[in-house]
């Protein structure tokens, strides 16, 4: 198994496990009705997943923001 191979596999396994997490609280958020923690969360969620489901674009983006800061 090469690195890449491994990589991509531990990626979908933490994703997953990052889906299931998500559903339950949001569940939860929504039966207490408690509607600024379940945004908040839903924005976190969405942050997360893209590095989690696009490591080299959030990488590729953050190189790019990095460069554009600091070259002014």
């Amino acid at each position: 198994m090469t690195g890449l191979a491994l990589r991509n596999w531990v990626l979908v396994i933490v994703g997953n496990i990052f889906v299931i997490i998500l559903a339950v609280r949001a569940v939860g958020y929504y039966a207490r009705r408690d509607w600024g923690d379940m945004t908040a969360h839903l924005v976190a969620a969405v942050v997360v997943a893209g590095v989690i489901f696009f490591p080299d674009q959030v990488i590729t983006l953050l190189k790019n923001s990095w460069t554009m800061f600091t070259t002014g």
